[in-house]
């Protein structure tokens, strides 16, 4: 690892620090340049100032900002779309429950507008849209994309609320069993999607909607 590397791995770890202990309201250039040891400058420099940074940091944290790769290999193509929507939901279970400093800076997206919340929402919406567009279209006994808003939006919120709430209509938001649970409503829940999401490999399916090749298409 480069010098600028370990520093600006070094900036990084101030502002998930910061996060952690004051929340959002405590977070801005000058408490991480003095956390972290640094000027204000070198962050200006190294991220663009606030944006930026919280932009690198939300990268490496999000799913859909640093991971949303589930649908870009060979092998997630042979998966049936319920499974592979299903997989996206564990996924963004896993990443709010351990991470308590992202779950803050989801909650302050919710309550905020600003140039940072604007951009880290905007990012997330692409990175979002290129997973369900692959799935979207495929059927049409079902709106695919207003199904799993809902699953997605329930996961979110519910996952927030913890903070401030430890039961949603009796069940336990702060505990592996109560998730456990809610897991087990979201398999039920991807269990309504139309036959063929449940049963054809996602490749099966995009294939049957492409139209049919000619002799002319082949010269070409």
């Amino acid at each position: 690892m480069s010098r600028r590397e370990q520093t600006e791995r070094q900036i990084l770890q101030a502002l998930e620090a910061q996060i952690c202990e004051n929340g959002m309201a405590g977070v801005g250039i000058n408490v991480i340049a003095k956390r972290a040891g640094v000027s204000k400058e070198l962050i200006y420099r190294y991220f663009d100032g606030m944006p930026g940074l919280m932009l690198a940091w939300m990268k490496e944290q999000d799913f859909w900002t640093g991971r949303s790769d589930l649908l870009k290999d060979g092998e997630s193509s042979q998966r049936t779309p319920s499974d592979l929507i299903l997989s996206m939901l564990r996924a963004q279970i896993e990443a709010l429950a351990g991470n308590e400093s992202l779950r803050e800076v989801r909650r302050w997206e919710l309550i905020e507008r600003n140039e940072v919340t604007a951009q880290l929402a905007e990012r997330r919406e692409r990175a979002a849209r290129g997973f369900i567009d692959r799935v979207d279209g495929l059927t049409g006994d079902a709106d695919v994309p207003a199904m799993v808003s809902i699953m997605l939006a329930g996961v979110l919120y519910l996952m927030l609320r913890s903070k401030t709430e430890s039961h949603f209509l009796g069940v336990p938001l702060r505990t592996n069993e109560g998730w456990a649970r809610l897991y087990a409503a979201l398999e039920t829940l991807v269990q309504s999607l139309p036959e063929n999401l449940r049963k054809e490999p996602l490749a099966a399916l995009e294939a049957a909607m492409r139209p049919p090749s000619t002799p002319k298409d082949a010269e070409a």
